[in-house]
C-alpha cells in the first residue's frame, strides 16, 4: 500500500491500478485517516493562533474601517467575524505585511 502512495504522491506517473474491493477499502481508509490527521493538526494550530482586533490591526497598518472592509473585500486581509467582533488571525496580517516570521 506505501509503494501506491508513493507513486501517487510522486504525481508524474500516470497508473492504471487494479485491486479487489478488500484493498480498495483498506486504500480509502488510510486516505480518511491521514486527512483526519492532517486537519486534526491544522485545527490545533488555529486554536493556537494569536488573533488580533480590529482596533489593533488598524492601529499597526494606520487604515480606518473602511479601508479594512475593501480590504475583506479584494481578499487582501480576511477577517473571521464571531457575534459582534470582527478578529483577524496573526498569520493574515503577515501575510498582508509581506512578513512571515516578525513578531506582532
Amino acid at each position: 500500500m506505501d509503494k501506491l502512495f508513493n507513486i501517487l504522491s510522486d504525481g508524474k506517473a500516470h497508473v492504471k491500478v487494479e485491486m479487489s474491493a478488500e484493498d480498495l477499502k483498506a486504500f480509502s481508509d488510510e486516505l480518511i485517516h491521514r486527512a483526519k490527521d492532517e486537519l486534526g493538526l491544522m485545527v490545533e494550530e488555529a486554536r493556537k493562533e494569536r488573533m488580533l482586533s480590529k482596533t489593533e490591526v488598524k492601529e499597526l497598518f494606520g487604515v480606518c474601517d473602511a479601508t479594512l472592509w475593501h480590504w475583506a473585500n479584494k481578499g487582501i486581509l480576511k477577517p473571521i467575524k464571531t457575534g459582534n467582533k470582527v478578529l483577524y488571525p496573526e498569520y493574515e496580517v503577515r501575510k498582508a505585511l509581506g512578513q512571515r516570521n516578525v513578531k506582532l
